[in-house]
Parts: structure tokens; C-alpha cells; sequence
């Protein structure tokens, strides 16, 4: 009898937990309108982070993987009355306030640790962007016709420290301006393919500083449906600001936004153009062809032009699909561009709406450049800087 009564409490113990542990599922990760899985409402806790897997696939450092934890600091979204599928195509709202924590590793030996923080003050007349981190990449340099087309094999190790504030002037237009700083101090090392040479190493110190002037009035920071981003950079790097080179730097980049057919079809277009100028550029410093499917560095000068465009279509409730195509263009000064010598990249992927309040879909990118085939988890927009 004492048997059977313990039996019982056991069981019911167990009923228990498994409708507790039913009940947080409920509650925090499945969304009341459709019973899918949302992670709004553990996100709006104010106890709630979003852990993101980082699949490494870019080409230049070879697969890896990490994870990132972002906090997301208990903002409670107001929804807008929209119906269910329109809330799975729009999302209107302030930027969250983050912080996160990051580390990674690939199979060539790249590894980092990071943490940052992101966030919007006095209803979006402050914004604030800041990150610490210890790297490690390993990576190839082709010379880029500066050098020669060879192919040099580095590693970089040190400190990188960004922070970026922004002020928003009269709160009625989405125009910002402000300053950003970078610094890293680095250790370079050539791996050279002889090995009885000694690889060659250097220390050198980035310091920058750039006046931002930036246009936002997207409807979403993750994964915008309309709107545009256009944002200016200009600034130089000294010794003054703590690095050991000086040139001068400038950064243009216009996200724009449309949907196509409401509810349904949405396109984004990217224009991104950046040039340095000096004697004194780092080689690992030079602007370079940013796509997905181009690995890192592989296409560089003193000037890179890149033009994207991506168009997403809403297939079925949560579910999209994507497809995108671009092009870049290097040149060693800006009246020398060739527009005949093109690197063009492409591909395709999904997306799944993740957490409605915030707007923010993830998915897998397939993408392919002129040598390579290559893959990228997305999580949000993938044009975030």
C-alpha cells in the first residue's frame, strides 16, 4: 500500500513537470494568433536571450562554428492591429536594446571572443554601438595586383575595440549624426611555405575616427520590408588616435527598401562604396568585394564598389524564400574603375519569422561567386553594416 502511494506521488510529480515544463513552452516560445514558434515573449521577459548559433562557412577561414548569446533588455513590444499575416510581413517599432556575448572557432585556426552592445535612447534620439574583442583570423592576401596576384598566408592576433554614438537632432526625421573610433592593436605573422624560414612578424596599431552622417527610416532594424538607410563616413586614421599609419578613410553605403506586392514580395537594393587613400595603408586595411560567395580579401585596391540587390517572397505563413544577386568592383583610384571586369555573385535561401515583435527572420544562404560555392547562416538582414 505504502508502495502504491509512492508509486502515485511520483507519477503525479511527473504529470506535473511535464505540464509545467508544457506550460513555459507555451507561454514563451509559441505565439497565441497561429501556435507557431515565436520567441517574442521570452525575448519581452526581460530574462530572455536569444542564443545564436554562428555556422562559419566563409571561405577565407574555413567552417567553423561558435555561439552567440544576445540579451535582450526587457523592452515590451506593442504590437500594431494587424492580422497574423500581415504581422508576418511588417514589423514597425523602435530599436531594441542588446547585449550579447560572442566566441567562435574554424578549422583553419580562426577563433574569437566578443562582447557588444547596441541600443536606442530617449525614443530613438540616441543610438549607441559598442564592441570589445580578441581575434585571431587566419587569412590570405592575393596581392591585388599591389604586390603581385600571389597568394600570402597571415595570421592577425590582438585587441579590437568599436564604438559608435549617434545623435538624432529633431526627433520629427530619422537623420543622425555622430562619431565613431576603432581601434586594434595587432600582431601580424607571414606564414611562409619554407619551413626553414623563420615567419616574419610586425606589431602595428589602427586608430581611427570617423564623422557619420545617416538616414533610417526602415520599418525594421532586423529585417526591414521598406524604408532606406543611407549612411556617410568619413574620417582618418593617425597616430594622433593611437594607430602607427595615417590615411585618410571614406564609406558610403544606401540600404533601400520595397515592398513589391503587399503582404507578399519585397525587394532590397544595396549600393556600398568605400575608398582609402594614403601612403600608408595596411594591406589588411584595403577595401574589399563583400558578398556572399567572394571570400574575405580576395578582391582588393585602394577603392571597391559593390551593387546587390535581394528580394524576398512569402510563401507560406512564417516561411519565405530568397533570392539575391550582385556585383563588385575594385580599382586603385576612383576614375580608374573598369565596369567591364565584374565580380558577380548570387544565390538563394530561406527565411522563418522567428520572432514577430521584433520583426527578426533567420535562415540558410546558398550562394555562388566566380570560383567558389558557399553557405551562411542569416539571421536578420544580412546587409547590418
Amino acid at each position: 500500500m505504502k508502495f502504491l502511494k509512492l508509486f502515485s506521488f511520483f507519477f503525479l510529480l511527473l504529470i506535473y513537470q511535464q505540464l509545467s515544463a508544457q506550460s513555459i513552452i507555451q507561454k514563451y516560445f509559441i505565439d497565441s494568433t497561429d501556435h507557431a514558434l515565436d520567441v517574442s515573449q521570452f525575448l519581452n521577459s526581460g530574462f530572455g536571450f536569444l542564443p545564436v548559433p554562428i555556422i562559419i562557412t566563409e571561405p577565407a577561414v574555413g567552417f567553423g562554428g561558435g555561439l552567440t548569446a544576445i540579451y535582450f533588455h526587457g523592452q515590451k513590444r506593442n504590437r500594431e492591429s494587424l492580422d497574423t499575416l500581415n504581422r508576418f510581413a511588417q514589423s514597425k517599432d523602435l530599436p531594441p536594446i542588446t547585449t550579447g556575448a560572442a566566441g567562435a572557432y574554424t578549422a583553419n585556426g580562426t577563433w574569437l571572443a566578443a562582447l557588444f552592445h547596441q541600443g536606442s535612447y530617449h525614443n530613438d534620439r540616441f543610438r549607441y554601438l559598442g564592441a570589445f574583442a580578441y581575434l585571431s583570423p587566419n587569412l590570405t592576401f592575393y596581392g591585388s595586383g599591389i604586390i603581385d596576384n600571389g597568394e600570402y598566408n597571415f595570421n592577425m592576433q590582438g585587441v579590437m575595440t568599436f564604438h559608435e554614438f549617434l545623435f538624432r537632432p529633431k526627433k520629427e526625421l530619422p537623420l543622425f549624426t555622430g562619431i565613431n573610433y576603432l581601434f586594434f592593436n595587432n600582431n601580424i605573422t607571414f606564414i611562409d611555405s619554407e619551413p626553414e624560414t623563420e615567419p616574419l612578424k610586425e606589431e602595428t596599431n589602427l586608430g581611427g575616427m570617423n564623422a557619420v552622417l545617416m538616414w533610417d527610416n526602415r520599418d525594421n532594424t532586423f529585417t526591414p520590408t521598406k524604408g532606406i538607410m543611407t549612411t556617410t563616413e568619413f574620417g582618418i586614421f593617425h597616430k594622433a588616435l593611437g594607430g602607427d599609419n595615417d590615411y585618410t578613410n571614406f564609406t558610403h553605403r544606401t540600404y533601400y527598401y520595397l515592398p513589391v506586392k503587399k503582404r507578399k514580395l519585397f525587394s532590397g537594393y544595396r549600393l556600398q562604396y568605400q575608398a582609402k587613400w594614403g601612403n600608408n595603408v595596411p594591406f589588411f586595411e584595403l577595401p574589399f568585394v563583400r558578398l556572399r560567395g567572394i571570400p574575405a580579401l580576395r578582391y582588393q585596391d585602394h577603392n571597391a564598389l559593390v551593387l546587390e540587390t535581394e528580394w524576398r517572397w512569402q510563401v507560406f505563413k512564417r516561411w519565405s524564400a530568397v533570392g539575391f544577386v550582385g556585383t563588385g568592383f575594385t580599382a586603385p583610384k576612383i576614375q580608374e574603375f573598369d565596369f567591364t571586369q565584374s565580380r558577380v555573385a548570387g544565390g538563394f535561401g530561406f527565411r522563418y519569422f522567428i520572432a514577430s515583435d521584433y520583426g527578426l527572420h533567420a535562415g540558410i544562404d546558398i550562394a555562388r561567386g566566380p570560383e567558389i560555392w558557399a553557405w551562411y547562416l542569416t539571421v536578420g538582414s544580412n546587409w547590418f553594416r
